[in-house]
């Protein structure tokens, strides 16, 4: 009982801070159908496209110092601006084409920090994101057929950030997130033989942020 208390002592609450970021996202996807009656048309089905794009999130943390060392858990908002197109076509009567669109992310995230200075610490991210997202296929030969998913895919997520104190309660952030692939799935019967269409999109984010502490 008395060691807790004395490492309760040395814990401090470094207190809130909310802030806005500004996002630079990068998304790879590489796709293919599922259905083994595809598997000949890899050329139509088999894709890798990357997009980047820019976006803002805003954002909420709570900080607890021990020592030079602090834990920030909080939750994020993010709105995405990432969407790969593809496509293959033969003709105007013969081509497919896909569209993998993320259109927001939900962040459960904590950082684990070292106060460098009084001004200067670097950091650690860890957490787990929600992505939502968008498939839309068209696949257009003897018969077509269009479809359209929306959902959610989450993915865990780790990273690097350093982390500026230019005025009394103001932090400025820089920091860059690596997600494990998401695995996304289509609408059934995505392709004229019945395949659905699997997507791996891999997404590493940079963040660009000032918060102000309270």
């Amino acid at each position: 009982m008395l060691h807790f208390l004395a490492l309760w002592r040395l814990l401090k609450l470094r207190g809130g801070a909310i802030g806005i970021d500004l996002i630079k996202s990068s998304a790879q996807v590489k796709s293919n159908s599922d259905s083994a009656d595809d598997a000949g048309l890899t050329e139509y089905y088999s894709h890798k496209k990357k997009d980047s794009g820019y976006s803002v999130g805003v954002n909420y943390k709570y900080a607890f110092n021990f020592n030079d060392f602090f834990i920030a858990p909080g939750l994020s908002y993010n709105f995405i601006n990432n969407e790969a197109k593809v496509g293959y076509s033969k003709s105007s009567d013969d081509f497919y084409s896909q569209s993998v669109k993320l259109n927001n992310q939900i962040s459960f995230q904590t950082n684990l920090g070292y106060d460098v200075s009084d001004k200067f610490a670097v950091y650690v991210p860890v957490g787990v994101s929600s992505f939502g997202y968008e498939i839309k296929t068209s696949d257009v030969s003897v018969s077509s057929v269009t479809t359209k998913k929306t959902g959610r895919e989450s993915s865990i997520f780790y990273g690097l950030g350093l982390s500026y104190q230019p005025a009394k309660n103001w932090v400025m952030n820089l920091e860059y997130n690596k997600f494990q692939d998401l695995k996304l799935t289509s609408a059934n019967a995505a392709t004229i033989n019945g395949g659905a269409i699997k997507a791996n999109v891999g997404v590493n984010m940079v963040k660009l942020g000032v918060a102000y502490r309270f």
